[in-house]
């Protein structure tokens, strides 16, 4: 693998959580309000590595979809009962912006946002519109050239539709690592999203999660590359309590989720149409929950795309 190969983080990556705490009410009734979904579920290998080998700044786009099937949920014992009997989909288009400072070596920076489009539909159900944006951006460092660490956070704005909106300003910050071990790349991140007032004077629980993809290089010719490889993701979201401080039953929340998929990537300069300046990126996977307690259970397929101009 190029030492100086630089891949988009997976800023659209945030997984089927963004829009769907503010649907949970809607979606259950009320002594079973859930929230839904595991951040940065769609997260690929190579989702957080960067190179600090450029000399110019640069941008990225990305556009993802989301489709779950909600057919099943977690309940209170851990057990999979049926569920809404719904679909959900998410798009998550974000625009990214690489730079650097003079004066710090091995070190590069991003501003982002990403906008969610979101709907749910199906059993009586018929939701959609634009979710809440999330802005920020995120640093990292090279010790070496195969490895990167860093770290990023994000302001989620409560400024969505009405009927897929949070009512809820969050903040989204997380560390990651992501390393080159032969042809087998490493890529985690750990964070959490710690959340403000909700709506009507709650309180809503902050929740923990965990990201890991496991890659392996099969193909890696000049032009392109193709990369398999296995995911595993956890969520762990602590009770909200009410305008009096009472716990809101069922709030709390796991869930652990396998899954596999498959990256592609395109070398610069083979799309002769566009002005490309890295490897752009094509990945589909599916991830399935194996356990959880009080979440609609992850069935879904993710499928992403990146362009770097």
């Amino acid at each position: 693998m190029r030492a100086g190969l630089s891949l988009a983080m997976n800023v659209a990556g945030l997984g089927l959580l963004l829009g769907l705490c503010a649907l949970g009410a809607s979606l259950y009734p009320s002594s079973e309000a859930q929230a839904s979904g595991i951040p940065y579920a769609s997260n690929r290998p190579q989702s957080f590595q960067f190179s600090s080998d450029f000399t110019e700044p640069y941008n990225s786009v990305g556009q993802e979809f989301e489709y779950n099937n909600d057919r099943q949920r977690f309940d209170d014992h851990g057990n999979k009962v049926a569920g809404p009997g719904t679909e959900t989909w998410v798009g998550l288009t974000s625009l990214l912006h690489y730079w650097k400072m003079d004066g710090l070596p091995n070190t590069g920076f991003i501003a982002s946002i990403t906008l969610p489009e979101i709907a749910v539909r199906g059993n009586g159900t018929r939701v959609s519109g634009l979710g809440d944006p999330l802005v920020g951006g995120l640093v990292w460092y090279n010790p070496t050239p195969l490895r990167t660490i860093g770290m990023q956070a994000y302001v989620q704005l409560p400024t969505g539709a009405d009927s897929v909106s949070s009512d809820t300003y969050a903040l989204w910050p997380s560390l990651f690592y992501n390393e080159w071990l032969g042809k087998v790349n490493i890529d985690l991140l750990v964070g959490a999203i710690i959340r403000g007032e909700g709506p009507h004077h709650t309180d809503p629980g902050d929740t923990g999660h965990a990201n890991l993809r496991v890659g392996y290089n099969i193909v890696d010719r000049p032009t392109y590359q193709v990369t398999p490889f296995v995911s595993a993701d956890y969520q762990k979201t602590f009770s909200s309590e009410d305008r009096n401080n009472n716990t809101i039953e069922f709030s709390d929340s796991n869930e652990t989720a396998l899954g596999a998929g498959v990256l592609f990537q395109l070398k610069p300069g083979v799309q002769k149409v566009f002005n490309q300046k890295m490897w752009d990126q094509v990945s589909i996977h599916y991830s399935k929950g194996v356990e959880g307690r009080n979440t609609t259970v992850t069935d879904g397929l993710f499928v992403q795309f990146w362009h770097y101009w």
